[in-house]
């Protein structure tokens, strides 16, 4: 351990480091910012991230768009340009030497560049645990090693870590804290027809395999006025199937675009958490490579994929994998919810029973404060 972070002469730190690789993670990586910097004013925040990190007052060195790999093969193809990257945020730690490293998510790589900030005396976090109780139990002994406090944001992982003899502090989700403070002001306003909300997710990969299912399912279902969710930062030209058909894309707009529909079709993710505190019927939706899809079924602990369902543990949300993924399919899902005109009875059970998973989340505080608020006061001497 190095000098500044001795057992007994822990100073606040002066010097954070974030990194997320995702949109997700540069959502709550803004948050997380803003709420540092409400506590002091004078941090130096370093980041990996994205425009949300870096408008909340956040240097960003490098854009999360360059680093999101999405599925096992997509991984191997790109394995030396993980590598490379590796190397240069290690270099980073060795240049700017902050005092904390905050991993947000992505926890493939941040669970390995916390093992070499560890090594060089730097205090390390992790916000937004991996579903280790879903994918990877055996993770948990690297979270162990390399982490010196994991922050959750779902009820029943503090007790899982727990009983891993983890330091674990449960937040919220932050999610819930964003909710409050968004203006319903901000709503999409009137359109011709119910909006069918098409949510293609954020990775270009994604982007590339969903988009034109989506569109597809659109073009079959003229009662509704279509609206894509364009992903801040990605170029227009991702979405032309969509622009083609004249379809309309938004951008940076897709919480927005949530609470103005009627029903939705979105990629598995956290977007399908989004939508159901946001109050959105609709349908999980995903496609992979066929090797991806094979190696995640065989690891996979849980007999769902979408986060509403996980965490109710029942089918609430329907979901649509590979195969069953097809426009027949989601054709037949959309018009089972909504018909056009009015919510249809499958729909109001769908909103019914997200009214407990909200129960579920909801703690006092707002998370992004409780995180930053133990990031700034956190002594590894007392833990």
């Amino acid at each position: 351990m190095t000098a500044k972070n001795s057992a007994n002469e822990k100073e606040s730190p002066q010097c954070i480091f974030l990194l997320a690789g995702e949109a997700s993670g540069d959502l709550y990586g803004g948050m997380l910012v803003k709420a540092l910097l409400k506590e002091n004013p004078r941090l130096k925040i370093i980041a990996w991230g994205g425009e949300k990190m870096e408008q909340a007052g956040a240097q960003v060195l490098r854009h999360y768009k360059s680093m999101a790999f999405m599925g096992f093969l997509e991984v191997v193809k790109n394995l030396g340009t993980i590598r490379t990257l590796f190397h240069e945020c290690e270099q980073l730690l060795g240049t700017y030497k902050p005092d904390v490293f905050v991993g947000i998510d992505y926890p493939g790589f941040n669970l390995k560049m916390a093992s070499k900030a560890k090594a060089l005396g730097v205090t390390t976090h992790h916000y937004i645990s991996p579903s280790l109780w879903a994918w990877n139990k055996r993770r948990v002994h690297t979270i162990r090693k390399h982490v010196d406090q994991m922050h959750v944001i779902l009820p029943f992982e503090k007790k899982w870590f727990a009983q891993h003899d983890v330091d674990v502090n449960w937040v919220g989700h932050p999610l819930l804290e964003l909710q409050k403070d968004e203006k319903r002001s901000d709503w999409i306003g009137e359109t011709n027809g119910a909006i069918l909300a098409l949510i293609p997710g954020s990775r270009k990969q994604e982007i590339e395999c969903m988009l034109p299912l989506f569109v597809e399912v659109a073009r079959q279902l003229p009662h509704f006025t279509a609206i894509v969710a364009g992903a801040q930062g990605m170029d227009r030209s991702a979405y032309e199937v969509a622009t083609n058909q004249g379809i309309e894309v938004q951008f940076g707009a897709t919480r927005n675009l949530m609470r103005s529909a009627d029903v939705g079709l979105i990629t598995s993710g956290t977007a399908t958490l989004e939508a159901a505190l946001l109050d959105l019927p609709h349908i999980i939706c995903y496609r992979t490579s066929k090797i991806t899809y094979l190696i995640a079924k065989q690891l996979a602990q849980t007999s769902w994929i979408g986060l509403p369902n996980i965490l109710t543990q029942q089918s609430v949300i329907p979901e649509r994998i590979q195969k069953e993924c097809t426009v027949h399919v989601l054709v037949q899902d959309v018009t089972e919810i909504h018909d056009g005109e009015k919510l249809l009875p499958a729909g109001h059970n769908q909103l019914k029973n997200l009214e407990q998973l909200k129960r579920k989340l909801e703690t006092t505080g707002a998370a992004s404060q409780k995180v930053a608020a133990s990031i700034l006061s956190y002594n590894p001497s007392r833990a």
